[in-house]
């Protein structure tokens, strides 16, 4: 069994808390992605939560398209609402010590909870509204990093 703040850990640098939207329709998501090499940790990380979600595998094109660049991954990805409330009890229990990954995951958080308490009478705007605090601190938070990586 895993280090429940090990988990904590290694989501604060590889996980997504997101969501993708379709019309008035809003789907939420906790995931992981991963070089294949690292299939062993994402296999821990999915037993750790009761194998909930799924494991996908794929390939993704390198910058330059060439047939050579093609690297597998793989992919952790929880996305029913009872499930993401097994994701929002452990990171409640072990939170994210990032302020940046904090308030993400923080808006993301009241929007599972919102989705699971009022799943018959959702108002639109108001998950529109989470949505978009959630997008510009996502955004602002990946603008920071290329930052960082080409400072």
């Amino acid at each position: 069994m895993l280090n429940p703040w090990y988990v904590t850990g290694f989501c604060e640098a590889g996980a997504a808390f997101t969501y993708s939207r379709s019309g008035k329709t809003f789907s939420l998501y906790f995931s992981i992605r991963q070089k294949e090499d690292n299939r062993h940790i994402i296999e821990d990380i999915y037993q750790y939560f009761y194998n909930i979600g799924n494991i996908y595998i794929g390939k993704s094109l390198g910058v330059n398209q060439d047939i050579d660049s093609k690297k597998s991954f793989i992919y952790y990805r929880v996305n029913k609402i009872n499930h993401l409330k097994i994701i929002i009890q452990h990171f409640d229990k072990y939170p994210l010590q990032s302020p940046k990954k904090r308030d993400i995951y923080k808006i993301w958080r009241q929007m599972v909870l919102y989705k699971s308490e009022h799943y018959r009478d959702i108002e639109y705007e108001k998950l529109k509204e989470m949505a978009e605090q959630l997008s510009g601190l996502t955004l602002k938070n990946k603008e920071l990093s290329r930052a960082r990586n080409n400072g």
